[in-house]
């Protein structure tokens, strides 16, 4: 179905799959006029010319979205373009749910039964059609969890009204309309623009301009604008550092393990705060290596920074290790948070860190982490680039961003530098600062300068959608201190619940070589680091190998043996291989270059000292023993029949709450022996499978696992023990 103009009595758009006038599959256009000399804001769609409004794409079943707020959004806008309002009918879900609210209703205002009329109102309601009609027009979303981060789909909708549909152009004139609705990213603006000095006026004449629509076409009034302003000055700091401190220490007495540092000023009022959860500790001990610094999101309702450390686990997945929130940017702030993020995860320190160009941040490292090399991701380098080079440049910009990219992926510090004078000269800019800027700080983002420590994939910043995804479910310019807190340890469950489900469940991973090295990593290595080795190994035989000298060879493209390659090291004695690029060194799986000798050597695995350990499917987040998936699911399912029997009266719940913090310290103090013990010994010991049975009312728990015969034995060894006791 195309999308064609609206009359004044839009047709019902009841087919979900559209295609946009850019031709897209699916995009999001706003709807307001469009004129044939106005400038389209959005570069990748383009009006129709016959001057009237666009449509916004009518929802569809599976249709997803980032939060509630764009789908709320999404829907708003959609019904504005068709001539209806949307109601918030109902949701489900509370704040003390594990995930919150996660279902919501949206219906045509018309929906649902007329009201009935209030005492003293019903002869003039008799001269009024009722506004509700029993519509059943309606958009129903739902949050779901993939890979640890949580969207919302659309799971129902509805376009189907039992009303006559108002005049477009005469939808903001309602009395009750339901569209004045600021988005999470204009509230952000508004915010800031109110701090800049701005009065509400200004503020919507700035956003109007900035999003090149005309006066009135915002979907909020100023007296929305003023309310939203005045809610978000009503914050009490002193009564939010209470609640803070008493917050952390009830979490500390729930928790023993949960860890945070605090900083109080002369006046008494909170400055910094940093805390950590014992998933994260545990985390950091087994990935802690290489860590991601980010420092840009802040807490504006406190116009706070907020201050992260980010890791990556062995299947790929950026995990949480540590928060803070400061009171400020400077620099003794930012020592402060790194030294307590090394005392919260017991004073490790990582190999290498990464963070945006930050003069303070760079200051710091220096001085704190002198032995761990800094450095700054290639996806913030070429973010940069736009606003430092594309107007010097003009037309000649994408030409140079081309090069420079080409120029990051050099691994030859002669090499590096030649091309680098070389693209300065052509390009003019031997006095630039900026380029002068990059040239001073290339030990921090040149590959040639970084191939020698450990970055395990992270440099190329494919992580910073990542992060900004884990914030963007719960921080917002509303959001509180204590509840910014509550909402990372959330968030951290999510993390850990999908990566223990990740590894539990390996995918099988299909080989592309059939060399037997391949075939021992595959059994090794995760899905994530197995595919980083397997395309190694696929372009080693694209390589030609010539021995040297002793034990050392040149390797070579099949297609450049003129010159150049790389040199490796082979003592099959000692099974040592090394290469010149640094690729094991850079990434922690072995490169092409020296997989293609192994081969030649007829070595059939890979040596154990290069599959990393932080890289196998076994990591040190979980036991080595194949049974702990069976042990995990066992004392699961126990756990939730623990909790619905405990759930139906409080002396239940106090007295199973009494003892299961009793036993969980009987359990922490016990030593951790070796986890040598596999499934089916762990079957044939006799250990329970828990197990459910319906028997009425109340559910009871049946233990079956151990063979009758074993019994038997079991009691006469029993027995025997009391004989001799």
């Amino acid at each position: 179905m195309e999308i064609t103009p609206f009359s004044s009595k839009p047709n019902i758009i009841q087919t979900p799959k559209q295609k946009c006038p850019c031709g897209a599959d699916r995009c999001y256009i706003d709807s307001y006029r469009v004129d044939e000399d106005d400038e389209f804001t959005d570069p990748n769609c383009a009006p129709n010319n016959s001057g009237d409004q666009v449509s916004v794409l009518a929802p569809y079943v599976g249709q997803t979205f980032e939060t509630d707020e764009d789908a709320i959004e999404y829907y708003n806008n959609f019904a504005r373009s068709t001539g209806f309002l949307v109601r918030r009918e109902r949701s489900k879900g509370n704040p003390d749910h594990p995930m919150g609210v996660y279902k919501r209703e949206l219906v045509c205002h018309r929906a649902g039964a007329p009201l009935s009329a209030k005492a003293g109102e019903t002869k003039r309601l008799k001269r009024k059609k009722p506004e509700r009609c029993r519509c059943e027009a309606q958009m129903v979303i739902k949050k779901n969890m993939s890979g640890g981060s949580a969207k919302w789909a659309v799971v129902n909708f509805n376009n189907v009204h039992n009303h006559d549909l108002l005049e477009v152009n005469f939808v903001h004139y309602q009395p009750q309309y339901h569209h004045r609705y600021i988005s999470q990213a204009d509230r952000d603006r508004i915010i800031a623009l109110a701090k800049g000095g701005c009065n509400v006026g200004l503020i919507i004449r700035a956003l109007e301009m900035e999003k090149g629509i005309k006066t009135g076409q915002l979907t909020f009034s100023e007296r929305d604008v003023k309310n939203f302003l005045h809610a978000s000055e009503t914050v009490n700091p002193e009564l939010e550092r209470v609640e803070l401190l008493k917050y952390c220490k009830s979490m500390k007495e729930k928790i023993p393990d949960f860890r945070y540092e605090v900083s109080i000023m002369e006046d008494n009022k909170l400055e910094n705060i940093a805390w950590s959860y014992v998933e994260s500790i545990r985390s950091y001990k087994a990935f802690g290596d290489v860590v991601i610094f980010d420092v840009g999101h802040r807490l504006c309702t406190y116009d706070r920074p907020i201050l992260t450390w980010f890791g990556l686990d062995n299947n790929g997945n950026i995990i949480f290790f540590s928060c803070a929130v400061l009171f400020d940017e400077k620099l003794e702030s930012y020592r402060w948070a790194l030294q307590a993020f090394l005392r919260l995860l017991d004073g490790k320190y990582p190999q290498t860190i990464l963070t945006d160009f930050n003069v303070n941040l760079k200051e710091i490292i220096q001085t704190d982490l002198p032995e761990t090399k800094h450095a700054h991701s290639f996806d913030h380098i070429i973010s940069k680039l736009s606003s430092w080079f594309s107007a010097p440049l003009g037309p000649q910009y994408e030409k140079f961003k081309t090069e420079f990219c080409q120029l990051t992926e050099l691994n030859q510090i002669e090499e590096f530098e030649r091309e680098w004078e070389r693209i300065v000269l052509q390009f003019g800019l031997v006095l630039d600062r900026h380029a002068e800027f990059l040239f001073l700080n290339r030990f921090f983002w040149g590959l040639a300068y970084l191939k020698n420590w450990f970055f395990g994939g992270l440099l190329g910043g494919e992580h910073n959608l990542k992060i900004r995804g884990f914030f963007r479910r719960f921080l917002n310019s509303q959001t509180k201190l204590k509840d910014f807190i509550e909402q990372v340890g959330v968030a951290v469950d999510f993390q850990n619940q999908a990566a223990e489900e990740t590894n539990q469940n390996q995918i099988q991973t299909n080989l592309k070589t059939c060399l037997p090295l391949e075939e021992h990593a595959s059994t090794i290595l995760t899905p994530y680091s197995f595919a980083i080795f397997q395309k190694e190994i696929s372009l080693s035989t694209q390589y030609a190998v010539y021995e040297t000298a002793t034990e050392t060879y040149l390797v070579q493209h099949h297609l450049k043996t003129g010159g150049g390659g790389h040199i490796v090291t082979c003592i099959p004695s000692s099974e040592e291989v090394s290469c010149t690029c640094k690729g094991f060194e850079f990434l922690g799986v072995l490169c092409r270059h020296a997989l293609r000798v192994l081969s030649l050597k007829n070595c059939f695995v890979v040596p154990d000292r290069y599959l990393l350990l932080r890289w196998r499917r076994e990591s040190n987040l979980f036991p080595k023993s194949s049974g702990f998936k069976y042990r995990s699911q066992a004392l699961k399912s126990l756990g939730s029949i623990l909790v619905q029997e405990s759930a139906i009266t409080k002396d239940r719940f106090d007295y199973v709450q009494w003892h299961l913090g009793k036993l969980l310290n009987h359990v922490r103090d016990m030593e951790a022996g070796p986890a040598n013990v596999v499934e089916d010994d762990w079957l044939d010991a006799g250990m329970p499978i828990i197990a459910e049975m319906d028997v009425g009312p109340t559910r009871k728990i049946a233990l079956r696992g151990r063979p009758r015969k074993q019994k038997s034995t079991v009691k006469v060894a029993n027995e025997e023990d009391a004989a001799l006791s």
